[in-house]
């Protein structure tokens, strides 16, 4: 079957990880200082005990308030803090904190070009996992990218995170393609599971140079990566690999 679709992750593929460990701190100082505005005391120390695996938490249930996963977990988190915070203040934060973090990513250079080529041959769609949808959609037109996918799906709109094969499936229907029609271009274990659980062709990409900081999903006082090499090396076994984004376009 001829491949009619290339879809991409987002993070660690078409975007690349520079000083992940940095990224967290000032992500972390940026939270304790909004909060610390609207009225917490408590010790920057205590409060970075207080964030220990805040993305690894079950997702606060929605209220119906509009607010996104992420502001969600702020909410929630300001609750065991006993912060009462207005809807516009946990926003606010949640802008603030995203923002810090994405400083210490940048756009892959192969990117663009990657995409130019493919564009006019095949549909382009994003898969991301990320609790604050805004941010993606807001990034993407500023660096460019927005122009060039027939569909973009995150999971903190949808409610599906990978790598449950049914975020892979609502892109298949959006687009109209059949699994076997396409590849799934990401950087993870769940990239991987996920589009192969949903018959699509993983394409992983490790690439030569990787950062000399582990890449850190969640924040964490011990600062542990979640995926060991082990773990990754016996998921991709048998799966295509490449090492730059530029390879894509000598393969369609």
């Amino acid at each position: 079957m001829k491949i009619k679709g290339v879809f991409f992750d987002l993070y660690g593929t078409l975007l690349i990880y520079d000083n992940i460990s940095v990224a967290w701190k000032d992500w972390l100082s940026a939270f304790y200082e909004y909060l610390t505005e609207s009225g917490l005391s408590m010790s920057k120390e205590s409060f970075a005990l207080s964030c220990d695996g805040f993305f690894g938490k079950p997702e606060p249930p929605s209220q119906d308030d509009g607010l996104t996963v992420l502001e969600r977990r702020i909410r929630a988190l300001c609750v065991d803090l006993r912060l009462d915070l207005r809807s516009s203040e946990i926003q606010d934060t949640a802008t603030a904190v995203v923002k810090a973090w994405q400083r210490h990513i940048s756009l892959d250079q192969d990117s663009l070009p990657v995409l130019q080529v493919l564009k006019p041959k095949k549909i382009l769609a994003l898969i991301s996992n990320f609790d604050h949808p805004p941010h993606i959609y807001s990034l993407l037109t500023e660096l460019g990218l927005a122009k060039f996918f027939d569909t973009v799906v995150i999971s903190g709109d949808i409610g599906i995170k990978k790598p449950d094969p049914h975020i892979f499936s609502l892109v298949l229907q959006q687009t109209g393609l059949r699994p076997n029609e396409v590849v799934y271009v990401g950087d993870t274990l769940e990239d991987v599971q996920g589009a192969r659980d949903a018959g699509l062709f993983p394409i992983f990409i490790k690439r030569n140079s990787p950062n000399k900081n582990r890449v850190i999903l969640d924040f964490r006082s011990n600062q542990q990566s979640s995926e060991s090499e082990s773990e990754i090396l016996h998921i991709i076994d048998g799966i295509k690999t490449i090492s730059k984004l530029s390879e894509l376009i000598e393969m369609f």
